[in-house]
């Protein structure tokens, strides 16, 4: 890469301090014409001005100097700290740009850090997740990925894929030497014993998904029950319409909400009953789309009426009863419902009253450890797994598996090769296979500018 990329590294808005980051072929070069340093000392910060190429001074700036081989990017790279005026940065960035940068494009920085071996690709993805980490789960997580933990286990997968093929092609090669049954059985136990790595990576992806996205978790009932009020309660601010005049929501609305461990996004939908109205009906089937993807559904009933009968034949055909809880409003009146014998009956009851905080407080606790529970203890692994990662290690994980049922015969061994080979490529796609360059610019298109 010859060119010399230039990118603003923090947010452009007025700040304290703001930073431009500067890596490639001329960056020597601009450290002797814009900061009047022929030879800066690699990695120490210098206090200089900036000047421009009409010789005015733009700044007051520290500038630090870090050499090919030893930056982030692997190439010539500087950091200039401005104050953290927007028209300073950009007069600064536009000077750069007249004497021969051109703007970054996002996750470039990362995309040439990459490309000269400083990091790998799941590196490069932590990079991004602990960027746009939603909790400290998050964030964890992503600095043991940073730290080659992912790494370094599908490295010594790799490793121990190769040594079964290594062994089944000399068997190949020299058929004379027979692979024998005890060698057989010791390849087949090598690569079940594979599987069952990829296997626990794969569950691991599962559980560590929900620190790694916002959770949707909707509110559903009949009309009345009092969804936009915890809604509302939940939210913290009046989002949320409320009227006794049935029908009121229309459509849903929606809030992101963080609740420690976990980020949310709460759904209020339209309430549903029978209806005649085109844009309530319109309402109610986005409400029934909404349950199919949500990760948790919370079923809203008026404790004080009676139970909906109506209820059941529109919406217990679309709850699923491992992802669904019952909340049981306006505790704070006499209780009229009875829920016993419907298809709620088994669903887990929480009794919430909007006129009591700490009903709302057990609620939204309710609701963290209900997304939680199939999830792991803090600390219990040291690394996670994206959606990428996973579906590259269950293709891996079926070639593993198609390449035992061939070893199993002698007859079929060879079509073993190809699927333990596609096996270790697999692997490879999720460390990083330089060649693949349409998967990876896509990747780091998805970085920050500056990173």
């Amino acid at each position: 890469m010859t060119d010399t990329i230039v990118a603003l590294a923090t947010p452009n808005s007025q700040s304290a301090l703001g930073i431009i980051r500067v890596s490639g072929r001329i960056v020597l070069e601009l450290c002797e014409k814009t900061c009047g340093l022929p030879s800066p000392t690699a990695r120490c910060a210098h206090l200089t001005k900036y000047t421009s190429l009409e010789q005015n001074t733009l700044d007051q700036i520290i500038m630090v100097y870090f050499e090919k081989g030893r930056s982030f990017t692997g190439e010539n790279c500087m950091e200039l700290t401005c104050h953290g005026n927007p028209i300073i940065l950009e007069e600064i960035l536009n000077d750069l740009i007249q004497r021969g940068c051109r703007m970054a494009n996002p996750g470039e920085f990362a995309y040439r850090a990459f490309q000269n071996g400083k990091i790998n690709l799941t590196q490069a993805e932590a990079i991004a997740d602990l960027i746009g980490a939603k909790n400290k789960q998050a964030l964890s997580l992503a600095n043991k990925n940073l730290e080659g933990n992912l790494s370094k286990r599908i490295d010594d997968l790799q490793t121990s894929i190769l040594r079964q093929h290594s062994d089944i092609e000399a068997f190949i090669d020299f058929p004379e030497d027979d692979l024998g049954v005890e060698k057989t059985a010791q390849i087949i136990t090598s690569l079940q014993g594979i599987c069952s790595e990829l296997s626990d990576l794969i569950e691991i992806g599962k559980k560590t998904d929900v620190f790694n996205r916002n959770l949707r978790v909707v509110l559903v009932g009949p009309p009345n029950a009092g969804k936009s009020s915890i809604f509302n309660k939940i939210v913290g601010m009046d989002r949320a319409i409320i009227d006794q005049e049935p029908g009121t929501t229309r459509d849903f609305i929606d809030y992101n909400i963080n609740l420690g461990q976990v980020n949310i996004q709460l759904y209020d939908t339209a309430g549903i009953r029978e209806t005649d109205q085109v844009i309530e009906k319109q309402g109610i089937e986005r409400t029934y789309q909404l349950i199919k993807d949500a990760d948790l559904v919370l079923v809203v009933l008026d404790r004080s009426l009676p139970y909906p009968s109506f209820i059941a034949k529109e919406i217990e055909r679309e709850i699923n009863d491992e992802k669904s809880i019952i909340i049981l409003n306006k505790s704070d009146l006499p209780n009229k419902i009875e829920i016993t014998g419907s298809h709620f009956n088994e669903l887990p009851v929480i009794d919430v009253s909007v006129t009591k905080n700490k009903t709302i407080l057990k609620l939204t606790d309710e609701i963290k450890n209900y997304l939680l529970k199939d999830s792991f203890i803090e600390n219990e692994f040291n690394l996670s797994v994206n959606l990428r990662q996973s579906n590259a290690l269950i293709k891996s994980l079926v070639c593993i598996q198609n390449s035992i049922e061939n070893i199993k015969s002698e007859e079929t061994i060879e079509f073993s090769i190809p699927d333990l080979k596609e096996s270790i490529s697999l692997l490879g796609e999720i460390a990083g296979n330089k060649d693949n360059e349409d998967m990876l610019d896509l990747l780091f298109s998805n970085f920050c500018i500056g990173k």
